[in-house]
């Protein structure tokens, strides 16, 4: 196996993670892994993204997995807008097949993405296409009920908190902050994901992001589009071998492997 360091800029921020390819010559598709919003709270057996990036290699794909702003090794605040931009930054890098991602099939990209970095995913597919599959899991179709206005100053203290946010004087205005986390939705934009197949999985006792909004998701994109409930499934998906079967076979079939 070949790993490789990847660093980007995307605006002002330094973004992090690691390229993963099988040891051959051959050209490979790539899969960009995009990780949900920190919740703060280390999960007693993760594995990390490190261990299913290392599954597609397996199974014969590159795999890309990264820190968005303000989480991990990159730098940054968490903002929506922000993540929107790293995912693209990291796509546009991908699509050279230059320097970490060299050996990667620049038309041959699929994304799976966890929470808010599924919605991230749907909506930066969206906005550029020609995109082989995405597919979701445990993502919110939009985010106004998961961050109210009244409730946006205590998402903001709770984001210094965990370390997403770092500079004291960022955002500039709650209100503003605000605005811009009910102004990128998925459920806006997933309308006009296709051609791109679309995959949602959620669990269906999710206690975090409930499983209405998977059927709102599925509801508002075009084919082809595909859903899977995964019964008695949580909000931690990656942890749950029949939701990550799923994505991973779906995502595998998608790109020709």
């Amino acid at each position: 196996m070949i790993a490789r360091d990847l660093v980007l800029r995307s605006g002002e921020v330094t973004l992090r993670g690691q390229v993963l390819l099988p040891a051959s010559s051959r050209t490979r598709p790539l899969v960009v892994l995009c990780h949900g919003i920190p919740s703060g709270v280390p999960v007693e057996g993760d594995p990390g993204y490190d261990a299913l990036a290392r599954r597609f290699v397996e199974c014969g794909a590159g795999a890309c997995y990264f820190n968005f702003r303000g989480t991990g090794l990159s730098g940054g605040d968490f903002s929506l807008a922000g993540w929107v931009n790293d995912l693209g930054a990291v796509l546009d890098a991908a699509g050279t097949g230059e320097g970490p991602f060299e050996g990667c099939h620049p038309g041959r990209l699929a994304l799976v993405g966890f929470s808010g970095g599924g919605a991230v995913s749907i909506i930066c597919a969206a906005r550029r296409g020609g995109l082989q599959g995405v597919a979701t899991l445990s993502s919110p179709a939009d985010f106004s009920r998961l961050v109210t206005r009244g409730g946006v100053g205590a998402f903001i203290a709770h984001a210094r908190h965990i370390g997403i946010i770092r500079d004291p004087g960022f955002p500039p205005s709650e209100e503003a902050y605000y605005q811009e986390m009910v102004t990128y939705n998925p459920i806006s934009e997933v309308g006009g994901l296709a051609p791109t197949p679309l995959l949602v999985v959620h669990g269906d006792q999710d206690d975090l992001v409930p499983a209405e909004e998977a059927y709102r998701l599925y509801n508002a994109a075009a084919e082809p589009k595909d859903l899977c409930i995964v019964k008695k499934g949580g909000h931690k998906l990656r942890l749950n071998p029949e939701a990550m079967d799923k994505a991973v076979s779906w995502t595998l079939e998608r790109l020709g492997i």
